[in-house]
């Protein structure tokens, strides 16, 4: 049985240091293909709707 408390292992947390690395560099790679096509009005369209949301 298992006790739950078993550390992980090397291989283990390059391996999810590995992913969490994969999925930072792509959404900078996406947020950057949305720059590169249309430019600043998405971002700004983002932000307003984000902000409308909190008022």
């Amino acid at each position: 049985m298992s006790s739950g408390t078993e550390q992980p292992t090397t291989l283990e947390r390059r391996t999810g240091l590995a992913l969490v690395a994969a999925a930072i560099v792509c959404l900078v790679a996406s947020g950057g293909l949305l720059w590169w096509r249309y430019g600043g009005v998405i971002f700004n369209d983002m932000v307003s709707a984000a902000l409308a949301w909190c008022f």
